[in-house]
C-alpha cells in the first residue's frame, strides 16, 4: 500500500516535467492616486432673476355714509396727498377715513348741522335733551325735517330714529317749504354753511353757533371724521364746514346819543355804565357799529334830564363807545350840527385818531356818500348810509350827513347805484338809513317800499338807524331788513317801544351770508339795555313777526 503511493507520486511528478511551462502573470500595477482636490471661486451659472412684485400706490378708503359734499371735498384731499381711493373694505393698508363715535384727537373733517326754523320762529331754542328726543322722535309735539344724507351722517352716533312719524325725510331743496307746511312747532337740520337768512338758527343747550367761541363738545349734531393707518399725516389740518376762523360777525345797533338822562347816568355811576350789560354783544363781534348822532364838543354843557332837541356830548362820553368795542360809526344823525358844524369837524378828527371807520356821512358831499368797504377773514363787506329826513346835509365845503337822493330827499338815486355797483363786485352791502320817526311796530307802507328799493338794488342787510322805536323786518332770499333797530344808548320816554332794542349780530362765511343772531334787551334806568329774558324777548318777537314780512 505504502508502495503503491510512492508509485503515483512518481508518476505525477514525471507528466509535469514534461508539460510545456506557463509564462507567470506579470504583477497588475495599482492606479495613479487621484490628484487631491483645490478649492476655487464657484462659477456663477446664468439662472432666471425672481421678478420683484410692483408696490401697490398708496391707497385711501372714504367711509359711504359721508355727506355727498364732504364725500367730494375729501376726494379732493386724498388724491392731492397722492392717494389712490379704493372702495375695497378689506384693505388693511389703506388709510380709512371713517365716521368717528367718540371723540379723538385724529379727526380730519367735521360736517356741523344746524338746527334751524323758519325765521319768523319766535324760540330762540331748545335744551339739548329737547333737541335728542326729537331726532328720536320721542317729541310728542315738535317735528323734525331733514334729508337723507344728514340722516345717514348723524345715525351712527345719535341713533336712529326708525320710523318715528314726527321726523320726515325730505328734498333740502324742498326743506324750508317742508318745515313750513309742517307747522309752527316743526325744525330742521341742514348743513351749517347752507343756512340762509330765511332760517332762524336755534341754540341748542348753550351752544349758539353763531359764535365763534361755541363749544362744540357737547353739541349734538356734529358729524367727525377719524384718519386711521398709514399716510393719515398726508391728509392737511382738519376741515370743516364751520371755520371761525373764515367768519366774520358784524354787529348793527340803533340809536346812540349820549344826551339827557343817558348823559346824567353816566356822570352819576361812571361813563362806562350804560354798555356793562350787553358790551360782549359788541366786543365779540368782528365789526361793531354805532349810529352816533351828536357831535362831541368841548363847550358842551353839562346834561340834564330836559334839554330839549339840541344835543352835544362832553367829550368825556367818548369812554363809553371805546369802552363796547367800536369800529364803525354811522354819520348819517339829525343832530350833527346842533352846536355848528366845527363841532362835527373836530369829532371827526378824533375818530380818525381812535382808528374809527366813518360812513354815511363826512367832511364833503363827495366823502359822505363814499362807502366805507372793508375785508373780514376773507368777507368783503360794505357799508353804505343816507340821512333821508333831511338834516346837516354835506355840501362841497361843509362837512355833516350824506343825502339819500339827488333832488329830492325822499329819493334814493344817490345810493342805489352804488350798492349795485358793489353788490357786482361780490361785496356784501350793509345799507343804512336815518328814516322819518314812526312811534310803532309796524312800518309805513312807504318805509316798505324805500327800504325794498335798497334790498333790490343788492344790499343784503338794510338797517333802520332812526328807530328810536323798535319795528319790525321783512326777509326773503334777497336778504333781510330791520326797519327800526331801537335806541341803544340814548334815554327815549315815549312808552314801551323806545326802551325796548336789538342789536343785530349779522353772519357772513366764505362770502355768504348765512343769517341774523337777534340779540333783545331793555332799557332801563333811561340809559342801560339788559338783556331780555327769554319769555320777554319771545313776547317781543311774536309781537314783531305779526307785522313782518317773510317770503320763503
Amino acid at each position: 500500500m505504502r508502495r503503491s503511493a510512492k508509485l503515483m507520486l512518481a508518476l505525477v511528478v514525471a507528466v509535469a516535467g514534461c508539460a510545456t511551462p506557463s509564462p507567470v502573470p506579470s504583477p497588475t500595477p495599482l492606479p495613479p492616486p487621484a490628484a487631491t482636490p483645490t478649492r476655487s471661486a464657484p462659477v456663477a451659472t446664468a439662472t432666471a432673476p425672481v421678478p420683484t412684485p410692483t408696490p401697490l400706490p398708496p391707497r385711501a378708503w372714504l367711509d359711504p355714509r359721508l355727506p355727498p359734499t364732504l364725500q367730494a371735498t375729501l376726494s379732493e384731499r386724498v388724491r392731492a396727498a397722492a392717494l389712490t381711493p379704493t372702495a375695497n373694505t378689506q384693505d388693511a393698508d389703506a388709510l380709512r377715513l371713517t365716521i368717528a363715535t367718540t371723540l379723538t384727537a385724529s379727526i380730519v373733517a367735521t360736517e356741523v348741522f344746524a338746527l334751524a326754523a323758519p325765521f319768523l320762529t319766535a324760540i330762540d331754542g331748545l335744551s339739548a335733551g329737547e333737541a335728542r328726543d326729537m331726532w328720536l322722535g320721542r317729541s310728542p309735539t315738535r317735528t323734525l325735517l331733514l334729508d337723507t344724507d344728514v340722516l345717514a351722517a348723524l345715525t351712527p352716533t345719535l341713533g336712529s330714529p326708525g320710523a318715528a312719524p314726527r321726523v320726515r325725510l325730505t328734498e333740502r331743496a324742498q326743506l324750508l317749504t317742508a318745515t313750513l307746511a309742517a307747522g309752527a312747532n316743526a325744525f330742521a337740520l341742514l348743513p351749517f354753511d347752507m343756512l340762509d337768512v330765511r332760517w332762524r338758527l336755534m341754540t341748542v343747550g348753550t351752544t349758539n353757533l353763531f359764535e365763534r367761541s361755541a363749544d362744540l363738545t357737547a353739541y349734538p349734531f356734529v358729524l367727525r371724521v377719524v384718519a386711521s393707518g398709514p399716510a393719515a399725516g398726508r391728509l392737511g389740518a382738519p376741515i370743516s364746514n364751520r371755520d371761525p376762523a373764515r367768519m366774520a360777525v358784524v354787529a348793527m345797533t340803533g340809536v346812540t346819543a349820549l344826551v339827557r338822562g343817558t348823559a346824567v347816568q353816566m356822570v352819576a355811576h361812571g361813563e362806562t355804565w350804560p354798555g356793562e350789560k350787553i358790551r360782549s354783544w359788541l366786543r365779540d363781534a368782528d365789526i361793531a357799529h354805532i349810529s352816533n348822532e351828536v357831535s362831541f364838543n368841548e363847550a358842551c354843557p353839562a346834561p340834564n334830564w330836559y334839554e330839549g332837541t339840541v344835543f352835544c356830548s362832553q367829550p368825556a362820553r367818548l369812554a363809553l363807545l371805546k369802552d363796547v368795542g367800536t369800529d364803525v360809526i354811522e354819520l348819517t344823525g339829525n343832530h350833527l350840527w346842533d352846536y355848528g358844524w366845527r363841532a362835527l369837524s373836530t369829532t371827526l378828527t378824533t375818530y380818525e385818531s381812535l382808528g374809527w371807520r366813518t360812513f354815511g356821512g363826512g367832511r364833503t358831499v363827495t366823502e359822505s356818500l363814499k362807502p366805507l368797504t372793508m375785508t373780514v377773514n376773507g368777507n368783503r363787506i360794505a357799508f353804505v348810509g343816507c340821512n333821508y329826513f333831511g338834516a346837516n346835509w354835506a355840501t362841497d365845503v361843509l362837512p355833516g350827513s350824506a343825502r339819500c337822493g339827488s333832488k329830492s330827499p325822499y329819493q334814493f338815486d344817490l345810493i342805489t347805484p352804488t350798492i349795485r355797483s358793489l353788490s357786482a363786485q361780490g361785496y356784501l352791502v350793509i345799507a343804512t338809513v336815518q328814516y322819518a320817526e314812526d312811534y310803532q311796530y309796524a312800518p309805513t307802507p312807504q318805509q316798505v317800499r324805500d327800504f325794498g328799493l335798497l334790498r333790490d338794488a343788492g344790499a343784503i342787510v338794510v338797517n333802520g338807524s332812526q328807530g328810536h322805536h323798535v319795528q319790525g323786518f321783512d326777509v326773503s332770499r334777497r336778504g333781510f331788513i330791520h326797519y327800526g333797530v331801537g335806541n341803544l344808548f340814548f334815554g327815549d320816554q315815549e312808552g314801551a317801544g323806545t326802551h325796548q332794542t336789538f342789536v343785530d349780530r349779522h353772519v357772513f362765511m366764505d362770502g355768504r351770508y348765512l343769517g341774523v343772531d337777534l340779540r333783545a334787551a331793555f332799557i332801563e334806568n333811561a340809559a342801560q339795555p339788559v338783556p331780555m329774558t327769554p319769555a320777554a324777548k319771545q313776547a317781543l318777537l311774536t309781537l314783531l313777526f305779526r307785522v313782518s314780512g317773510f317770503s320763503p
